[in-house]
């Protein structure tokens, strides 16, 4: 079962865990975990997230990065980021501090 970890303010950092294996197909991330022996497919959207947090940055960064990128308002990207790094960290994806 997934472990909560809380709120996530726009302040945290996250950065992706090394352990997953991932390769692109066409505008999306498929991955397995050999640790936990599961694989996941990332959305296009996603796997933009996935770029953005090969080196630590925060929920703050990524959002300003996706509404340049993406036409969303700032709220619904925050939220949707924030449950997309939960699922990251409880699925022990990425690293929250």
């Amino acid at each position: 079962m997934w472990e909560h970890i809380g709120m996530m303010t726009g302040s945290m950092t996250i950065a992706r865990r090394t352990g997953p294996l991932t390769a692109a197909v066409n505008d999306e991330i498929v991955m397995l975990d050999p640790e936990q022996g599961a694989f996941f497919g990332l959305n296009p959207v996603a796997s933009r997230i996935w770029e953005l947090i090969a080196t630590p940055t925060t929920i703050d960064a990524i959002c300003a990065v996706l509404t340049d990128e993406y036409e969303v308002d700032e709220p619904a990207c925050r939220r949707a980021v924030s449950d997309f790094l939960q699922q990251l960290a409880e699925s022990r994806l990425a690293d929250v501090g």
